[in-house]
């Protein structure tokens, strides 16, 4: 139970720290319930705030829900944008930055994880997804297209293709974040970078080096 003290404070805190806090009751909601089963109120209860209080600062559960993944996307750029920019680091370095932003377990935490296939999985907020974050995913797919163009012209890698190869590391993240909640003492956050770094070693082999045998299996 939360002291009445505690509730006092998150009750007067400054606007901006309450719609932090109420996103991150969201997470754990969407984590526990998925998106239909969450409701204003389920959010309000875990925040330790009330209905009026989310009314104020969303209006509605569309748009709590929509701001919610709103902040999962931009933890993400934020986390690989500036490594991309950094002009000072080779390209295999930028690479390695932006697939190292994706499992970084403050991101790729299972409450979090949970909450972007709630998303997938909810056919009503599909569409929803794709008018949010596909800007977002587009961006970091020509990030990683970008570093893969620069690497095939340094190694003379005639025979790949940066935009398929961009793809193929998209879709791999994907499927690991699935394993990770699905197999979470299988496969950890290292393991998971490890099996992106073989993809890249068949690929570019004078940049990366092939992981030793059963590196990438997590245990």
């Amino acid at each position: 139970m939360q002291s009445q003290e505690n509730l006092r404070q998150r009750r007067t805190a400054p606007k901006e720290v309450r719609r932090q806090q109420l996103i991150e009751a969201t997470l754990d909601v969407l984590a526990e319930k998925g998106v239909s089963g969450t409701t204003m109120a389920s959010v309000t209860g875990r925040a330790g705030l009330s209905l009026g209080i989310v009314s104020l600062h969303f209006q509605s559960k569309d748009n709590l829900l929509t701001s919610t993944l709103r902040y999962l996307a931009e933890e993400i750029r934020d986390a690989w944008v500036n490594i991309h920019r950094d002009a000072s680091l080779s390209a295999p370095d930028r690479l390695r930055g932006i697939v190292a932003a994706c499992f970084d377990p403050d991101i790729c935490s299972p409450t979090k994880i949970s909450v972007w296939f709630a998303f997938f999985g909810e056919a009503s907020y599909r569409q929803v997804y794709r008018d949010m974050v596909e800007e977002f995913d587009d961006e970091r797919t020509e990030a990683i297209e970008e570093c893969c163009m620069q690497i095939k012209a340094e190694g003379g890698y005639d025979d790949v293709d940066p935009e398929a190869l961009s793809v193929m590391i998209e879709c791999l993240c994907d499927g690991l974040w699935l394993n990770m909640i699905l197999y979470p003492s299988w496969l950890t956050h290292e393991a998971a970078k490890t099996q992106i770094e073989a993809l890249l070693a068949r690929h570019f082999p004078k940049h990366f080096d092939l992981p030793p045998d059963g590196a990438g299996r997590g245990l």
